[in-house]
C-alpha cells in the first residue's frame, strides 16, 4: 500500500498485538474474547524545531531551543526524536487485504504552527511572540486500533505498529474463578512439593481464624460461600488419599 507521505514502518503486526491482547484477557481470567473490528490508523505527528527567549526591560536575557512533535492523536507535545529519512517508508506492505486503514486528521491542520507555538511558549513559560517554529515536518505513525468483546462487554486497545507500546486501553475487569476453577489451578500447582507446605500452612491458619469467627449456627452456612476452606477440605481428603495408597494408613 503506497502512502500520501512518508510514515514510520510497521514494525509489529496484527498477530502480535492479537496475542498481546489475548494475553492480557487470559491474566484476567478470561479465556476467550471476540474482535469486533480492527483498523490501522495512521497519526499525523509534527516534528519541528523551537528557539524561545526570555525579555528584560526590553532586552533578551536568555534564549532556549530544541526539538519536539506535536501528536495529531491527543494534540499534545511529545518528547520524540525527528526520524531519520532512512527510517521512514512511503510503502506498507504488511497490511492484510481486509483490513480498514486511513489517516487520522488533524482538526487544525491550517493552525498547526500557530497551536504548536502556544504550546512550546506554555511549557517555556514565555510570550507567545517569543517562540519561532522552524523545520516542521509532517510524519504519519501506525496505530492498531482493536475493538474487542469479553462477556457481555466491548473494550478497545490502542497499539503502536512501531513497537507494539500500548497507547491506550480499556481495562478489563477480572474474572473471579470458579469453585473446580480454582481446585484444578490448585491442583497443579500442589505437583510441587513445596507447595503443599505453602497451601497446608496458609489454609490452615486461614481455617482456625474462619472457625474462631463463626458460630455453629452459621458456620454451615458460610462454609458453603469460602472457597479457601472448601479447598482446604479437598486437600485434607487428598493428603489421606496418598497416604492411603501409600499404606501409611
Amino acid at each position: 500500500m503506497k502512502l500520501k507521505e512518508k510514515s514510520f514502518p510497521l514494525s509489529f503486526s496484527l498477530q502480535e498485538t492479537t496475542d498481546f491482547i489475548k494475553d492480557t484477557i487470559q491474566q484476567k481470567n478470561w479465556e476467550n474474547f471476540e474482535v469486533i473490528e480492527v483498523k490501522l490508523v495512521f497519526v499525523p505527528f509534527y516534528f519541528f524545531s523551537f528557539e524561545g527567549f526570555f525579555e528584560e526591560e526590553g532586552k533578551v536575557s536568555e534564549t532556549v531551543n530544541g526539538k519536539t512533535a506535536l501528536n495529531g492523536m491527543t494534540s499534545e507535545l511529545e518528547e520524540v526524536s525527528v526520524p531519520e529519512e532512512s527510517e521512514l517508508t512511503d510503502e506498507i506492505k504488511e497490511i492484510p487485504s481486509n483490513i480498514p486503514f486511513t489517516e487520522l486528521k488533524f482538526e487544525l491542520t491550517e493552525k498547526v504552527e500557530q497551536i504548536i507555538q502556544i504550546k512550546v511558549a506554555a511549557n517555556l513559560k514565555t510570550a507567545k511572540d517569543n517562540v519561532i517554529i522552524h523545520s516542521m515536518k509532517k510524519v504519519l505513525f501506525p496505530v492498531w486500533v482493536i475493538d474487542f468483546a469479553v462477556g457481555e462487554q466491548t473494550f478497545q486497545f490502542k497499539v503502536s505498529g512501531t513497537d507494539g507500546q500500548v497507547i491506550s486501553e480499556e481495562e478489563i475487569p477480572e474474572r473471579e474463578l470458579g469453585f473446580w476453577e480454582i481446585t484444578y489451578e490448585t491442583l497443579n500447582e500442589l505437583q510441587s512439593p513445596d507447595a503443599w507446605v505453602k497451601y497446608t500452612t496458609s489454609i490452615i491458619s486461614d481455617t482456625t481464624n474462619f472457625v474462631a469467627e463463626n458460630t455453629t449456627r452459621n458456620l454451615i452456612e458460610n462454609f458453603m460461600n469460602n472457597t479457601r476452606f472448601q479447598i482446604f477440605v479437598l486437600l485434607i481428603i487428598l493428603i489421606l488419599v496418598v497416604l492411603w495408597n501409600y499404606g501409611v494408613i
